[in-house]
């Protein structure tokens, strides 16, 4: 199902040899001068056995910066996820953030006899559609707040947004009690047996339900749904979109309204979300519609937007608070009350900064995009 000397052929990275432009833009070789895309293409296309295991393939945070500079469309994060596929194949050793409790929990999910109880968090006032064929995919958001707790992240709050602003638009849907993680921080850390078993459980949950149509709040969920699994389990057969491309169209046909909230806000472009799925007007198009909301746009935004800085769960250091540093000053800059993003996972990055900083990392208050819309409801 893999083919890992393909898949490096189909990213085009030996056009990489001849360049090197995309160094300029990435955050992590700003701070990091060991850290250069070309040169790690170089020493794995060279094929040179006998060099030590090149440890700087785990530096890079997947935020996809340099195929918006590349001139030759080199699909470089995607190498990078092959070559971290084969460093673990021949016994590397990953350097799990968070104790590995993230990982622990991805694996215990993909267990077949597996039988969750994760709905104890859905407000009596949202209402499902039982036999609806659309579902809502809420990923990993009920663990993360348990295991995030201290940085006092609410990334269910999000959730629980999403869902209200589908009940006052009328659109049904269901949510599956048995749903697994979705597998993604897997297969980007190159642990691509663990991201079957996940993805393989998912699938069957679905054809089990009869679902048709997937609808996400967590851009990681939306890309892996909608492009991960047809790439690598063939055709599901099941439309995946994201909240904000339910949403927003009907806020522009006037079919749904928003309140008002005195607030100044800037928002920050998920990299998943944005460079990856290009869904950069929908959120602000939300945004816009909430009354009283004045929206101020950071130094570096849409296809230009810095990433929240960190990686999937590995490997996380002093050059990504560096560049989670660099993000919230830019945010600071804006003078917003808040700064809202749509992924949950920037929302814990860089929480998880400005607890851990300095004294001098900014203090901006981080809110969910589905969050602050559905609050200008109440």
């Amino acid at each position: 199902m893999f083919d890992t000397e393909r898949e490096i052929s189909d990213t085009r990275i030996n056009l990489c040899l001849d360049c090197g432009k995309c160094t300029v833009v990435c955050p992590v070789a700003q701070h990091d001068p060991d850290f250069n895309p070309r040169l790690i293409a170089q020493r794995r296309l060279g094929q040179n056995r006998n060099i030590p295991q090149d440890d700087t393939i785990w530096s890079c945070i997947s935020c996809y910066m340099c195929t918006e500079r590349c001139n030759y469309r080199v699909r470089f994060p995607e190498f990078i996820h092959a070559l971290r596929f084969e460093a673990l194949e021949e016994g590397a050793q990953l350097q799990c953030t968070h104790g590995g409790a993230l990982q622990a929990v991805m694996h215990m999910m993909a267990r077949g006899d597996l039988h969750q109880d994760r709905l104890g968090w859905l407000p009596q006032d949202v209402e499902l559609a039982e036999q609806c064929d659309t579902i809502f995919f809420v990923g990993c958001a009920p663990y993360f707040d348990v295991l995030f707790s201290d940085l006092g992240v609410d990334t269910l709050d999000g959730v629980k947004g999403a869902l209200r602003l589908l009940n006052r638009a009328h659109i049904p849907f269901n949510i599956l009690a048995n749903e697994r993680c979705c597998g993604r921080d897997l297969l980007l850390q190159g642990d691509r047996e663990g991201f079957l078993a996940l993805a393989r459980a998912n699938m069957e949950e679905f054809a089990r339900h009869g679902v048709g149509k997937i609808i996400t709040n967590c851009p990681e969920c939306h890309y892996t749904l909608k492009v991960d699994y047809p790439k690598i389990l063939g055709s599901t057969g099941i439309e995946v979109v994201h909240l904000t491309e339910v949403i927003a169209p009907l806020l522009r046909s006037g079919e749904l309204r928003l309140g008002m909230l005195e607030k100044r806000a800037t928002y920050h472009d998920p990299c998943t979300l944005g460079r990856c799925s290009r869904i950069f007007d929908e959120p602000r198009q939300i945004l816009a519609a909430v009354a009283g909301l004045e929206l101020v746009e950071m130094e570096q935004n849409r296809e230009k937007a810095l990433c929240c800085g960190a990686s999937p769960w590995v490997h996380c250091g002093a050059v990504n608070r560096q560049i989670q540093g660099q993000r919230l000053a830019q945010a600071g800059a804006t003078k917003a009350d808040v700064m809202v993003t749509a992924c949950p996972k920037c929302q814990i990055h860089l929480k998880c900064a400005q607890k851990s900083g300095d004294g001098k990392t900014t203090q901006v208050e981080i809110q969910d995009l589905a969050s602050v819309a559905a609050r200008s409801l109440d």
